[in-house]
């Protein structure tokens, strides 16, 4: 997986809390970070909602 601000390596990581889990993707040389699973529960619901016939109109 490539960097978006880089082009650099990013690594996958699992956080486990008594709350949630995370799964974050971290950039090894500027330390840019995004939170996975917010991302795939954006299209997951986009996909959803067209697939429904509805609008899309979700932001992530």
């Amino acid at each position: 997986m490539q960097c978006l601000k880089c082009q650099g390596c990013m690594l996958v990581e699992r956080h486990y809390t008594h709350v949630s889990r995370r799964l974050q993707a971290r950039c090894l040389n500027c330390g840019f970070w995004f939170d996975l699973a917010d991302v795939l529960r954006f299209f997951h619901r986009v996909v959803t909602s067209g697939y429904q016939g509805g609008k899309i109109r979700e932001t992530l």
